[in-house]
């Protein structure tokens, strides 16, 4: 069973329906209102930008833009290497 929600949202004018994941679901919205737009007005832009993103479908166009939304909020810190201890086999 997928954990998978799945919405319809007005996307130019026109109902369409994308499945994601809750937490994207409440990133996108959470984004929208930041942003000062509704999440079909946010949605509608990231769909004229798909093949810009170089993905298949609009859900994924909207992963990818959560995830480069949040990163670019995120100060940058150099990630530390630590040492992992390997199980013995």
């Amino acid at each position: 069973m997928s954990s998978k929600k799945l919405r319809n949202v007005m996307v130019a004018g026109r109902r369409t329906s994308m499945r994601l994941e809750p937490a994207f679901w409440d990133a996108l919205e959470e984004i929208a209102q930041r942003e000062d737009l509704t999440v079909s007005r946010l949605c509608t832009r990231l769909a004229e930008r798909v093949e810009a993103l170089d993905v298949d479908s609009l859900s994924s166009a909207v992963r990818v833009y959560v995830m480069e939304y949040f990163r670019s909020a995120t100060p940058s810190q150099e990630v530390a290497l630590c040492e992992m201890p390997i199980a013995a086999e």
